[in-house]
């Protein structure tokens, strides 16, 4: 169980959220709503106990799992930790089994005492694993992983070589596979394909603990959970019903809102205009007029509140440098991390203009290529020419350009020499306003995405590299991206879990990996970008 009393969070100077209270008990299943930067994300993180409310206490009780929206686990100490081991850690028999293998092997080079003592060790440690249900979680925790989407030869790989999204889903098995009470789950969606969103739909829809999820998922918020806490103008505010009722039903309160709003502006100019007419009349009038400003003034005090309806975030690429007629080409790629091929011999040959989109399934390197084509990473074997006319603005699904220590407006003047004011001018677009001096690292999922794409915009590019850019907006704030994309006159790869935001923008070709063939895209091929 979590208890939230009259809790207030903040972030950096800005206050997100004030005397909210609240409960998550088992067997709720609680859908967090709100635009990006409302405070979704510092309230879990709070809730989760990384940070302290500003005013007010919560009381936790039981496990509590937690699914941060960040992948980059800081809190890994040991880089040799196999994906395995990692998600078998969740029930403290990660470190068992990595003892044991290590006693295994260090029988293997020593005799006589020593490898008597060593065989006793080992048998204790055996007993201790097998006594934990060791050897029947194992299998769990496969199953774990493989409904989650991640590969049998994925499980063997260290977690520190792996992709943003193969580390999210890791993440995310090792929380669903510990023995929790609660869950608090940010974006647990990004990076799952089809089958693996339906797989966590119906365990989430079947979970007997609380369940606090954020997701711009709809079809998971229609599915798996029968509340929503909405975060709206540093309000909280529950509804009962999954995520369609709480549409309608936020409009069914705001028109109220309006009605009862109207009828008291009504009458309080009612009684304004009597003030206005009696008040220098007969002492009688006069008194009268006197009461009537006192009711006037409670009356605005009784006003009920209409919240402003959000802005829309406003989004375009400028035109850069006129590209050459091969903008970006790429011979022979190959690329492995330690014993881990991604793929080999991979070329590509994009044109002016053009629209491509890397396909595969996760772990197929599509990440990796384009990190490659940005010149973040080096190929193993090949090469990549880039036009002396390119100019590339790289999109990192993880955000790694985007630092802690610095401020929001800090950010903007590494990509621009423009001046601040024009700076400010394009972050007020994407509704970053209020947090230009803010430290960058503080911003939530969607907030980071929209400092990302306000440093493509003022970088004017005409070589987009995009690595799953819908990740944690809002729907607005996806439209408004597409809305742009499409009247791009450069080139753009992209990388996309989002079938219906990939079957909106229309690519050209399609490179699909690890194999790298190349084919003109064409509808079919929306299957395997939501299995992707």
């Amino acid at each position: 169980m979590i208890i939230a009393r009259e809790i207030a969070i903040e972030a950096g100077v800005r206050r997100l959220i004030s005397h909210a209270s609240f409960t998550v008990n088992a067997g709720d299943k609680i859908g967090l709503v709100g635009a990006n930067g409302a405070g979704k994300t510092t309230l879990l993180r709070t809730l989760a106990g990384e940070l302290e409310p500003e005013e007010g206490s919560i009381v936790r009780s039981h496990v509590i799992g937690y699914l941060s929206q960040e992948a980059a686990l800081v809190e890994l100490a040991d880089n040799e930790t196999t994906a395995l081991e990692r998600i078998l850690k969740a029930r403290s028999i990660g470190d068992l089994e990595r003892r044991m293998e290590d006693t295994r092997a260090a029988m293997e080079r020593v005799t006589g005492v020593e490898r008597d003592r060593l065989i006793k060790r080992f048998s204790r440690l055996e007993d201790e694993f097998t006594a934990r249900g060791g050897y029947v979680a194992k299998a769990e925790a496969k199953r774990f992983a493989h409904s989650l989407g991640i590969e049998a030869s994925e499980l063997d790989q260290r977690v520190a070589t792996m992709s943003g999204g193969q580390r999210r889903r890791v993440e995310l098995a090792r929380i669903l596979f510990a023995e929790t009470d609660i869950l608090l789950l940010d974006e647990p969606t990004n990076h799952l394909d089809l089958d693996a969103k339906a797989w966590l739909m119906d365990f989430l829809a079947n979970y007997p603990g609380g369940l606090l999820v954020i997701s711009h998922d709809l079809p998971l918020l229609d599915q798996s959970i029968t509340s929503v806490l909405a975060v709206e103008n540093g309000e909280l505010e529950p509804f009962r019903g999954n995520y369609s009722h709480f549409l309608t039903e936020r409009e069914r309160r705001r028109e109220q809102r309006l009605r009862e709003r109207r009828h008291q502006d009504e009458k309080i100019a009612k009684l304004e205009e009597g003030i206005r007419r009696f008040k220098g009349s007969t002492e009688k009038m006069a008194k009268r007029a006197r009461s009537w400003e006192t009711r006037v003034a409670k009356l605005k005090e009784q006003r009920v509140e209409i919240a402003r309806r959000g802005k829309d975030v406003t989004l375009r690429f400028p035109p850069g440098p006129r590209l050459g007629a091969t903008p970006a080409k790429a011979a022979g790629l190959a690329k492995a991390f330690g014993h881990n091929v991604v793929f080999v011999d991979v070329d590509v040959d994009l044109d002016d203009g053009e629209r491509l989109i890397i396909m595969g399934l996760n772990g197929a390197g599509k990440t990796t290529l384009l990190r490659i084509l940005a010149g973040v990473e080096q190929a193993d074997i090949g090469e990549v020419e880039i036009d002396y006319r390119t100019s590339i603005g790289y999109y990192a699904q993880e955000h790694e350009d985007i630092k802690r220590d610095k401020t929001v407006l800090e950010h903007m003047k590494e990509v621009s020499g423009a001046p601040d004011f024009t700076l400010r001018n394009i972050l007020g677009h994407f509704l970053l306003a209020d947090k230009i001096e803010q430290d960058a690292g503080t911003l939530s999922g969607g907030e980071k995405t929209k400092l990302a794409l306000a440093r493509l915009v003022v970088g004017e590019h005409n070589l987009l590299l995009l690595d799953e850019p819908t990740n944690n907006l809002d729907p607005q704030a996806k439209d408004a991206l597409l809305a742009a994309l499409e009247q791009f006159t450069g080139s753009l790869v992209l990388v996309s879990h989002d079938a219906e935001f990939v079957e909106l923008l229309a690519p050209d070709r399609v490179l699909l990996m690890p194999e790298g063939d190349a084919a003109w895209f064409d509808e079919s091929m929306l299957e395997l970008v939501a299995l992707a």
